[in-house]
């Protein structure tokens, strides 16, 4: 047994974190900040993966499985660029061009006191918002001297230990935390490893195929990851408040089977500074100075492949991904109308450059790519009588710039562009309520939909996308029945679209929407006993798909309907819960690569207890009943593995079970 393995036992005297507060925010959240409900209480998880733990709880989110860890999300369609994802408001962006290592990847879920998911293009205080906004909010130290050890063992050779030591006075508040985590491949609902998917879709016959893991890592672990973060509170005065905050995340050798190349290196550091300075005038009630700074190095590589046989047959592609960030908002009210000014800028490099090497020429993958931007926003909110009212606007200034000595045919870009909002909700009863948001947002290309190599040198031909979005929705209690429904129209002019032109992938601006609706519905049985439940429901259409030199209708990544229902039983000592989730046949992109996706059904069991002496337990068995089946999808927009033009989908884990002990004092 090595030491990890040992270490977690010993701790296994110990419980699981707190629980995860998921919120999801509407549009008329925006009116009111009171207005945000807790939407669901992630209590039991054996992943650190965000985007796991967000698809099991909202339907409409579902994530991309791209291997044991680092699953992306899709928010009603809207992936990628096209969604913004904070940690505490600041941004930390994934430096693999195929999305191995998304945003949500980038932190530890012990680190997480509460998740805000905002639905469509009602944000002006971040960049690129054109979908929606996902910001995780880290927890902050306490007063006192607290501290809490957990360890988590799991099928598939899962093991996580973590601890979390805080304490301070009224002054000074520091938190520190650790977190080692490991895990082997797990195993589909016919008993097939990640390996053994990737080889079940590329026979070896008559020859091994280059892509097949060579057979002395056919039994390596999925991923081997290693996370330490701080967080410094000093309260200045009584009206002042300065937090520091830093994380780092350490993940080696992650099997990513999807694709033509594991990540060797998946390294993260993050700083934040935040100062907030509360009645500084009359025309200041808050005043709030943010800075961060984030940087990942991402080190993909064929070392475990069947191709990789010696130095000049290995591919190696190191790619760096930085932003640096300021921004600063003062809030004041005005004639009972709460305003906020802001100024927000950012800078982010995407830089792979450090010599991409392919049998055994070099070349560049992306030629250390700027896109700089500064903006002016102001939002407001103000309630007249049973109507509550918000509105927001945002003005963008952005250059791109590539290194053209590194790429020649590379051509600079400017955009300015101009996002708003207007948002009401009317109050027609004390437990009901009916709410409406129009919005219009904008995102610009990337740097790997602008230069990445295949595209030939037409570099500038890419304009940015605006989302003009309308919500409506409504929201009633009746007894012991809450529910909420929302439904939305998204109009996408210019949307960047991933295609194939030929042998190539490639990129072009065409016109789109996507619709959609979200229905959630819970019931207090009695005091301790409930039922949650909830759908939603997306389609995506391509306006003219003759614009791609296409037929077929559909746009890709467009998840099918999903629900989720949960029974579930909790008092203060237990917590058990059953749950269903599933979804429909996924509507494909036939043109443009996507692998037609079955529907499923499977369900998860939990259950909780407080043990007394500050002990308590946590378990669960996912995939009760084995079920074989997949959630994500296979656009030609990342480049997988494919066997006559059939990419890889990846099936979910089979039945797994988790069990978590903890201590807190």
């Amino acid at each position: 047994m090595n030491q990890f393995s040992l270490l977690s036992l010993a701790a296994i005297a110990a419980l699981a974190s707190e629980p995860v507060a998921i919120q999801k925010i509407t549009v008329e959240a925006s009116v009111d900040s009171k207005s945000v409900e807790a939407d669901e209480m992630v209590k039991f998880s054996r992943q650190s993966d965000l985007g796991e733990m967000l698809s099991n709880t909202l339907p409409e989110i579902t994530h991309v499985r791209n291997s044991a860890v680092g699953n992306d999300i899709i928010l009603r369609g809207f992936r990628k660029d096209n969604l913004v994802i904070t940690i505490d408001d600041a941004k930390v962006c994934g430096a693999c061009p195929n999305t191995m290592d998304p945003p949500s990847m980038h932190l530890s879920s012990a680190q997480i006191a509460s998740v805000e998911v905002q639905e469509g293009p009602f944000d002006v205080t971040q960049f690129g918002s054109l979908g929606g906004k996902i910001n995780v909010a880290t927890k902050d130290p306490k007063k006192g001297l607290h501290g809490e050890v957990s360890a988590t063992l799991g099928s598939f050779k899962y093991r996580k230990l973590s601890t979390t030591v805080e304490g301070g006075n009224d002054t000074v508040q520091a938190l520190v935390g650790f977190s080692r985590e490991t895990s082997g491949q797990y195993k589909d609902g016919e008993g097939r490893t990640l390996t053994e998917q990737t080889d079940h879709l590329l026979p070896s016959a008559p020859a091994p195929h280059a892509q097949e893991y060579q057979s002395s890592y056919a039994n390596a672990d999925a991923y081997d990851r290693n996370n330490f973060w701080t967080k410094i509170v000093g309260n200045v005065s009584n009206n002042q408040k300065l937090t520091l905050s830093y994380f780092g995340d350490r993940t080696d050798d992650v099997l990513y089977p999807r694709y033509r190349m594991d990540a060797q290196v998946d390294d993260t550091d993050m700083f934040n500074l935040k100062y907030q300075r509360n009645r500084l005038s009359n025309f200041s009630d808050e005043l709030k100075i943010e800075a961060y700074h984030s940087k990942v190095t991402h080190v993909m590589g064929t070392d475990f492949r069947v191709a990789a046989t010696n130095a000049t047959t290995t591919m190696v592609a190191p790619v760096e991904a930085t932003i640096q960030g300021l921004s600063i908002e003062n809030t004041l009210t005005v004639l009972g109308t709460k305003i906020s000014v802001g100024l927000d800028g950012s800078v982010r490099n995407w830089n792979g450059t450090s010599g991409a090497k392919i049998n055994p020429a070099t070349r560049i993958l992306l030629p250390d790519v700027d896109t700089k931007n500064i903006a002016l926003y102001a939002k407001a909110l103000k309630t007249i009588g049973n109507y509550d009212l918000s509105g927001g606007i945002r003005y963008d200034d952005t250059s791109i710039n590539a290194d053209q000595a590194l790429m020649p045919t590379a051509t600079d870009q400017e955009h300015n562009s101009v996002s708003a909002n207007l948002l009401g909700k009317y109050h027609y009863s004390q437990t009901g309520n009916v709410f409406m948001g129009v919005g219009q947002s904008v995102r610009v290309p990337d740097a790997k939909e602008l230069y990445w190599p295949t595209l030939a040198g037409s570099h500038d031909r890419l304009n940015k996308t605006k989302n003009r979005e309308i919500d409506a929705g409504a929201e009633h209690t009746v007894g012991n029945i809450h529910i909420k429904g929302t439904a939305f129209y998204s109009d996408l002019k210019d949307s960047i679209y991933a295609y194939k032109s030929g042998a190539n992938l490639s990129w072009k601006n065409m016109d789109a929407r996507i619709v959609g609706f979200d229905l959630k519905t819970d019931i207090a049985l009695n005091n301790e006993w409930r039922i949650d439940a909830g759908m939603a429901y997306q389609k995506g259409t391509k306006k003219d798909p003759s614009q791609l030199g296409q037929t077929d209708k559909d746009l890709a990544e467009i998840p099918p309907m999903k629900g989720r229902a949960a029974l579930v039983f909790e008092n203060t000592a237990h917590y058990a819960a059953a749950e269903w989730i599933g979804a429909s046949n996924q509507t494909i992109d036939s043109d443009n690569g996507e692998k037609e996706i079955g529907g499923y059904g499977i369900v998860n069991v939990k259950y909780g207890a407080q043990l007394g002496n500050d002990f308590s337990l946590t378990t669960g068995i996912n995939n009760f009943f084995n079920r074989t089946y997949a959630v994500s999808n296979s656009y030609v927009g990342n480049e997988f593995i494919a066997d006559g033009g059939v990419p890889l989908v990846l099936n979910e884990p089979g039945r797994n079970f988790y069990a978590t002990l903890g201590y807190k004092f």
